[in-house]
């Protein structure tokens, strides 16, 4: 889960995709990355235009208030906790099953508990109260919610 703490505005910011550079394995993407300056509501949520400070293009958000963004991490802690424990549970019942299609059904069970509980775990890392609105799902015109960099 994010180790970053919530406070009384996101420590998220919106990143400016600067340059892509193909490989053979990994694509390298650079980004800038601008603070979101909005402050968390006090309660609720709060949707806000912001404009991107590189191209200047308008940026549609969703902040959460403080308890909001709370029960939001405690909700991927739980989706994360019961995806692994569907994995361990169908493969210790694979064990017992021994051969069969039961063995075979149990092992998939033990398979997609396993990815669900990555991918949440993995999606989770993001989750800082934080929504980017993007006008379509698949067009993400350059931006993307991202952590500043650690020093």
């Amino acid at each position: 889960m994010s180790r970053r703490p919530l406070g009384p505005r996101p420590g998220i910011g919106y990143g400016h995709l600067v340059s892509t550079t193909p490989g053979a394995f990994v694509t390298k993407r650079e980004w800038i990355i601008h603070p979101i300056p909005v402050e968390r509501p006090e309660q609720g949520r709060l949707d806000r235009k912001v404009e991107c400070a590189t191209c200047g293009r308008e940026l549609s958000m969703r902040v959460s208030s403080l308890e909001a963004a709370r029960r939001r991490r405690q909700t991927w802690q739980v989706l994360a906790a019961s995806g692994a424990a569907v994995a361990v549970l169908c493969g210790l019942l694979a064990l017992v099953a021994g051969d069969g299609p039961g063995a075979a059904l149990s092992l998939l069970g033990a398979a997609a508990g396993a990815v669900f509980a990555l991918n949440v775990f993995m999606r989770s890392r993001l989750e800082d109260g934080v929504v980017m609105r993007r006008p379509t799902l698949t067009r993400m015109h350059g931006h993307m919610l991202r952590w500043p960099p650690q020093n």
